[in-house]
């Protein structure tokens, strides 16, 4: 018997997404922009953008996951990961248009960070929903938990 998928939940997974998106490319663009040809690797607004693209992908892992009991770390690594592949599908039909050379393992490297941080994410909002500290959305078909009843 192969092991069963879980079922993620579409609105679920495209909120995660959006959240990723609207905190990650800002300060990708930011350095995309700065980086005039100059040694952009040894500046610090690059170690400041990578910091605030992790926790972009941390957000948007966390917020797919937050009202999903069953699946929270696939729902946090699908939604970063959708993320991720828009930006870099976007980016890769840029490099193909500008002649700029791809580095395939670089894309590898990115999507399992994206993939894992957002999975991350997702087992921080499970823990905390499990302690109890999230709060049922208006029309949120899912149920909060019963943390006394886990007791």
């Amino acid at each position: 018997m192969s092991p069963r998928l879980p079922h993620l939940d579409r609105a679920s997974v495209l909120k995660g997404t959006a959240v990723t998106l609207a905190i990650t490319v800002p300060p990708a663009v930011v350095v995309q922009l700065m980086d005039d040809g100059d040694d952009m690797a040894a500046s610090n607004w690059t170690r400041v953008a990578f910091l605030v693209i992790l926790v972009g992908f941390g957000a948007g892992g966390w917020v797919a996951a937050r009202r999903q009991p069953t699946a929270p770390l696939a729902h946090g690594a699908a939604a970063t990961f959708l993320a991720w592949a828009i930006v870099q599908g976007v980016g890769i039909v840029r490099r193909l248009v500008t002649g700029d050379s791809l580095d395939w393992l670089s894309f590898v490297f990115a999507a399992l960070l994206a993939a894992s941080t957002g999975a991350v994410g997702g087992l921080l909002a499970d823990r905390f929903r499990h302690r109890g500290g999230a709060r049922p959305d208006p029309g949120d078909p899912v149920e909060p938990v019963d943390t006394e009843a886990r007791r």
